[in-house]
């Protein structure tokens, strides 16, 4: 989950070259962060209990899943543009180097902790999950993501199995942006058509995976924990389809990077394009809030989070918000900001935070069981607050300064 800004993709620089930044970019972080908060908050309350009203905005916020799909979209928009930017400017590759730098002092250091600390919390709450230890150590690695049985490196917070994939995404666009540079004469068409093939071929490997590495039916469910769980999901989640999400964000610093060399007009077209994304979101989530989980059985090659139309849309707003006139102010409003800026310790804290509420309310915070919806907003903002108060330490105590080291930024 990187930042909005663009010369040098990282939140910890976005005060000082704002300049380079994409506008709307903060408010769609901000509400894909929130929504997958919602989401396994709204798990918690009871189903179809109180009403049509409420099981529509249920379902709604049980979509807020989806989020993890607009997060590799935003992570290959903002941190491919450098690349596309060189690319159709005639200038060098960009240190890979100082790139790899980056990433590690953005997202190591705060997983590691939130990783180590819920390992503990499975240890103390979950004492018979099944290969802890080996989980845990694949998460490290940030391997887990290759395989059902580590794909959730700990039972006690869930949703950290998507670092592993957008750190094999990360590694991925680099080496792919290799080949673009050399092709030659450089020309924006050439390189689309090259990202074409890039998809095709990621494509083709998903579907040999989709239809080769299917786990068996043993332990396979959500009765039997994460890792049942996993053996349900896999291998429609593994990193090779993910990288796909990824690619719409390519595709999207594509056109932003070539509109930014040729012209950089802000027009109101832009903002008729972004709310057309935003809308296409809107719509999506509309008419799938039923099932109130969101399923992904039956989209192209059975890859989850309705791709590509919802990675798509979140393409199309980031294009249109990018040079639009007002739209990207508004959606990057103070609030948004905040919010994405501390969005990488919300996400991977927030979890951990509900199973603690779970253990503080012996049990009444889990799967379908609240009845009382006072009970259920108290419990909620609980979580909220804890989330955002350890994202903020998180951000001014850890992330900001390691980003803001000489080493990090040499």
């Amino acid at each position: 989950m990187s930042s909005t800004t663009l010369a040098v993709p990282d939140a910890a620089e976005g005060s000082q070259r704002v300049d380079h930044r994409i506008a709307g970019a903060d408010g769609l972080r901000a509400a894909a962060a929130l929504g997958v908060v919602f989401s396994h908050l709204f798990q918690r309350l009871a189903f179809d209990q109180h009403g049509a009203l409420i099981a529509d905005l249920q379902g709604i916020a049980m979509k807020g899943a989806y989020g993890v799909s607009i997060f590799f979209v935003l992570s290959g928009t903002l941190l491919s543009y450098p690349f596309w930017t060189a690319y159709l400017t005639g200038a060098k590759l960009p240190s890979l180097r100082h790139y790899a730098k980056r990433r590690a002092a953005r997202i190591v250091p705060g997983f590691y902790v939130a990783l180590t600390v819920s390992f503990l919390a499975v240890l103390a709450w979950y004492p018979d999950t099944q290969s802890p230890l080996t989980r845990y150590l694949a998460g490290l690695s940030f391997m887990s993501g290759w395989h059902w049985l580590t794909f959730f490196p700990v039972e006690s917070n869930g949703p950290l199995w998507s670092i592993s994939l957008e750190v094999m995404s990360y590694i991925l666009m680099p080496l792919a942006m290799l080949g673009m540079f050399v092709l030659g004469r450089r020309r924006a068409w050439k390189g689309a058509g090259y990202w074409v093939g890039v998809l095709i071929v990621v494509l083709l490997v998903n579907q040999w995976i989709v239809t080769t590495f299917i786990p068996s039916d043993e332990g396979k469910g959500w009765q039997y924990g994460d890792v049942g769980g996993a053996k349900e999901w896999m291998p429609f989640f593994n990193p090779v389809g993910f990288f796909a999400h990824f690619l719409v964000g390519i595709a999207a610093a594509g056109f932003i990077a070539w509109w930014r060399v040729r012209s950089g007009a802000r027009r109101w077209g832009f903002d008729l394009l972004g709310l057309a994304g935003i809308l296409g979101l809107a719509g999506l989530v509309w008419f799938t809030r039923f099932p109130y989980e969101p399923g992904f059985m039956g989209n192209f090659q059975n890859q989850p989070y309705l791709w590509p139309w919802l990675a798509v849309s979140a393409g199309v707003a980031l294009v249109g918000a990018a040079h639009s006139r007002v739209l990207g102010r508004i959606m990057d409003n103070r609030f948004a900001r905040y919010t994405a800026t501390v969005s990488f310790g919300i996400y991977v804290w927030h979890y951990l935070m509900v199973g603690l509420v779970e253990l503080l309310t012996n049990g009444e915070f889990t799967y379908g069981s609240v009845q009382d919806l006072g009970r259920f907003a108290l419990m909620s903002a609980t979580v909220l607050v804890l989330s955002y108060a350890i994202a903020t330490a998180s951000w001014h105590l850890m992330e900001k300064p390691i980003l803001q080291s000489k080493w990090a930024r040499r």
